[in-house]
């Protein structure tokens, strides 16, 4: 038995994959390139036990850094971008992108 679609309604989806989202929020706010640089955001950098909430995808690609890893295994290299989290501002970049 076949299933008849015509009946069915007609609906657009779009799909966005937010690649590390608190990591391209900071680099678009830093004026980062989310695809190419890297960067890394901490609940809190002054703590050297801090988990990692996001990394960017060359920090995954190149050093194996993701959500869930330590602060104390992030290189310390100058080209490494390491911010606190700020969820307030995750939070407005979601409504604004999600309309609400």
């Amino acid at each position: 038995m076949l299933l008849d679609i015509s009946c069915l309604p007609k609906n657009k989806i779009l799909c966005i994959d937010m690649k590390s989202f608190y990591a391209s929020c900071e680099c678009v706010d830093h004026g980062l390139n989310p695809l190419e640089d890297y960067v890394v955001v901490v609940s809190d950098k002054n703590r050297s036990g801090s988990v990692v909430l996001a990394a960017s995808p060359k920090m995954k690609q190149d050093y194996g850094i993701r959500t869930g890893s330590r602060l104390y295994e992030v290189p310390c290299r100058r080209h490494i971008h390491i911010f606190n989290a700020r969820m307030k501002r995750y939070l407005e970049i979601s409504v604004h992108v999600f309309g609400k």
